[in-house]
């Protein structure tokens, strides 16, 4: 569709990288249990990244208890090989959007905390480059 606009919701400065800056968006998550993570997150948008919400191994083991079952952990193919990744079920809110998603984390290594593709297309996103802000959109 042609001539849609939008509006900018509730906007995040890029945070500083080592060569340039990189968008990034703040959610709540909760585990199976209904408990709230304790920390808001805030994680970069990597639309290299296919899955929901990758965390590291210490965020992770806070949703375990939601942990599905070895044969429906996700591999992904990287440059530096195939990487399996734990996989539990979990909610996430982002400027009051309820999402049930999967938070994952290598079985191998530490992680880090990226909010990926299964995520971001469920989202109306605005990356303004030049004013460095990630917005929420809404239709107007």
């Amino acid at each position: 569709m042609v001539g849609r606009l939008y509006r900018a919701e509730r906007c995040m400065n890029y945070k500083k990288g080592v060569l340039t800056e990189y968008p990034v968006l703040k959610l709540r998550l909760y585990n199976v249990l209904g408990m709230e993570f304790p920390e808001e997150i805030e994680a970069p948008v990597d639309t290299g990244y296919e899955g929901s919400l990758m965390l590291n191994s210490e965020d992770y083991e806070f949703f375990s208890i939601g942990e599905l079952p070895r044969d429906y952990w996700r591999t992904y193919s990287t440059l530096a090989g195939s990487v399996v990744m734990r996989v539990a079920r979990a909610i996430a809110t982002i400027d009051k959007k309820k999402l049930e998603v999967y938070v994952e984390t290598p079985y191998f290594g530490g992680g880090k905390r990226l909010i990926g593709r299964e995520v971001l297309n469920k989202l109306r996103l605005i990356l303004d480059g030049p004013n460095t802000q990630c917005c929420i959109a809404k239709p107007t």
